[in-house]
């Protein structure tokens, strides 16, 4: 028993000597369990809509206006015609287009059949899913208070003569699979570029081996480049093998510039190797390598908005997401794959992940020169 108390004294002298190993026991958890719950909302907090008022009437202005008085949608007015409609929701300026036809408050008045069209962006289908239902919920409710004023019906009841009808532009029939396959393949992408190549260097760490190149003249930068290079080529290659089976697999084409989205991913590829060394120079062991990889690798997958959408994060959530790469690279797939967007579409997150890039890599670099000094 004596000897058993001592192993155990001696397993937390360890552990609260190195601060590292009781930072990702104890920090890391807890960050994760506070940031979590906020991030992992699926209530919708902003909704940007739009209108096409093609028949100027009251109960138009009403339905109109009723919008204005919700928390949640930002009303960007009248819009000209649907070419519009398709420009703003094109470049992520709207989420939500409602289109009001000719003769609506006539032919409500007369019990005539008639139609109010719903377009939603369902690039995330989520969010498309849950904004047409708070958009529905808007617009029954004026259609019940129109028809008390001036239509003899259950006041209970939408009139039976006004029909909804919804249209998902870029996923029209709200197959998850659409965003969740690309997603899983920016998952895997993010493996390879930064797990892989974290363990890789650290192992070589603890078997001596690195100590044996420390000692010629090959400069610390030319080794890093070295070790690279080889993980790069192969997060390229399983990136496009990922592009055939998504084909193939699961009908998904790319709707945008194949050869864009490569350059776009060779430079988040780029971005996660650099991450990966830095982690390795900074980490004595593959289990603290490990660690730390697993923190970061769950908070870029919740903040990346895969699989809630980050407008319904808390604002100071989202001011931690401009440091996540993988929220910018997946604006990126879902804008090239799903919306067949050009470059202009993606420049900000390009522009954003190439000085990540840098930064990451020259950090990286910067560390390992003085862990080997």
């Amino acid at each position: 028993m004596r000897t058993i108390l001592i192993l155990i004294k001696k397993e937390f002298l360890q552990v609260f000597r190195n601060p590292l190993l009781l930072s990702i026991l104890i920090v890391a958890p807890m960050v994760q369990f506070m940031i979590f719950p906020f991030c992992a909302d699926y209530e919708i907090k902003v909704l940007d809509i739009a209108f096409i008022d093609n028949d100027h009437s009251k109960i138009s202005h009403d339905i109109i206006h009723s919008f204005d008085a919700s928390d949640i949608f930002v009303s960007h007015g009248n819009l000209a015609n649907k070419q519009e409609a398709e420009e703003m929701m094109k470049h992520d300026k709207i989420d939500i287009v409602i289109e009001i036809p000719n003769h609506f408050e006539q032919q409500l008045l007369n019990r005539e059949k008639t139609n109010i069209a719903i377009t939603a962006n369902a690039i995330n289908t989520t969010k498309a899913g849950i904004g047409v239902g708070y958009t529905q919920e808007i617009i029954g409710t004026c259609l019940q208070d129109f028809s008390m004023q001036h239509i003899v019906v259950d006041p209970n009841q939408i009139p039976a003569s006004v029909n909804l009808s919804y249209i998902y532009w870029y996923n029209e029939q709200m197959n998850y699979q659409n965003l969740i396959v690309p997603g899983i393949l920016v998952i895997l992408v993010t493996l390879i570029g930064c797990y892989v190549t974290a363990l890789n260097l650290v192992r070589e760490k603890e078997i001596g081996t690195i100590e044996q190149v420390n000692v010629t003249p090959i400069r610390r930068w030319q080794f890093l480049i070295g070790k690279m290079i080889p993980f790069w080529i192969l997060g390229m290659a399983e990136f496009i093998l990922g592009l055939v089976i998504m084909k193939l697999m699961f009908g998904i084409n790319v709707q945008g510039s194949i050869p864009m989205l490569l350059g776009i991913t060779s430079i988040y590829l780029l971005v996660m190797l650099g991450l990966g060394f830095f982690i390795s120079a900074v980490s004595e062991n593959q289990l603290q390598a490990m660690f730390i990889v697993l923190f970061l690798f769950i908070v870029f997958v919740l903040l990346s908005g895969l699989f809630t959408p980050t407008e319904g994060m808390p604002q100071w959530a989202r001011y931690i997401n401009y440091l996540n790469p993988m929220s910018f690279y997946m604006e990126v797939i879902k804008k090239v794959v799903l919306k067949g967007s050009e470059f202009v579409s993606v420049q900000r997150e390009t522009i954003v992940l190439s000085v990540m890039a840098v930064i990451v890599n020259v950090g990286a670099i910067l560390s390992y020169q003085d862990r080997t000094k």
